[in-house]
């Protein structure tokens, strides 16, 4: 206590003026609107950069589920729409087309199921992917999955909230093509390469050209002309290889496709074979 009596003695002078800019700073304040508005003013900008940045952060890790939240509302619009595009099957969620053939019509209604992918293989004899959808969102086995580029591969298993879906990039899986001529053959992965797939089955008076699409033909699980990819070169003289549209290394989003008629055309097929045994 004594040193603190010494102490404000020997500066008894500069405690004195720093209480006077105190009070002097107190009346001004309290007096003066000018220096009110400016102080506050200078407040609520720093206050605002700070709640700018913080809703940045914020905004950044919610993207996640700000894109499945769009995606989901987008495939919902979409089906509310009815929007028919036979042509371009990959943008729209849920259409019908119609299929006239030896004086025989039918109309065929496509729902797209949207779909995470979780998990993915690329170096294996048989490739898989694991989607966040399952038998509560109406999957079913063998149902055909497509990405916004083209064919992915169909269902292999299901359970109430994921299924395991068989890619064109497994030895197993041979799915029908169609070249630009209308010419129908099938394509099938080598076990090499993930970007390309060998198109076998074309005659030899058939030839493509660089570039030249190569799409689904509508036979067996997937809606026809959806792309597979592009012809790169010919083969020993007997098929080619083709560039596929779908990235497989770093494939996010696809889509299951529910097709109504091919459910049941998979009864009829089943219970003949069932007969025959």
């Amino acid at each position: 206590m004594r040193n603190l009596l010494l102490l404000i003695r020997q500066h008894y002078a500069f405690f004195m003026f720093v209480i006077l800019e105190l009070i002097c700073f107190v009346i001004i304040f309290s007096n003066n609107s000018y220096q009110q508005t400016s102080y506050f003013n200078s407040s609520r900008a720093i206050a605002g950069k700070l709640y700018q940045r913080k809703e940045k952060l914020v905004g950044f890790f919610n993207l996640k589920s700000v894109n499945e939240n769009l995606m989901k509302e987008n495939a919902l619009l979409r089906q509310r729409l009815g929007i028919s595009v036979p042509n371009n099957p990959l943008k729209d969620t849920s259409y019908s087309v119609s299929h006239v053939g030896d004086s025989v019509s039918q109309t065929t209604h496509y729902h797209y199921i949207p779909a995470k992918v979780l998990n993915s293989t690329i170096d294996q004899k048989l490739n898989y992917l694991t989607l966040n959808v399952g038998s509560r969102h109406g999957v079913k086995k063998n149902f055909a999955v497509i990405s916004d580029k083209g064919i992915v591969g169909k269902v292999a298993n299901v359970s109430q909230d994921y299924c395991i879906v068989l890619t064109i990039l497994s030895e197993r899986f041979t799915p029908s093509a169609m070249v630009p001529d209308g010419t129908v053959g099938k394509i099938a992965w080598d076990g090499k390469n993930v970007e390309m797939v060998d198109l076998t089955g074309i005659p030899q008076s058939v030839k493509l050209k660089p570039l030249d699409t190569v799409y689904t033909s509508g036979y067996g699980i997937f809606p026809e002309k959806i792309m597979i990819g592009r012809a790169a070169k010919a083969e020993n003289g007997y098929g080619y290889k083709i560039w596929l549209s779908t990235k497989f290394r770093n494939l996010h989003f696809v889509y299951v496709i529910k097709d109504e008629t091919n459910i049941a055309r998979t009864r009829i097929e089943d219970s003949l074979q069932a007969a025959l045994k």
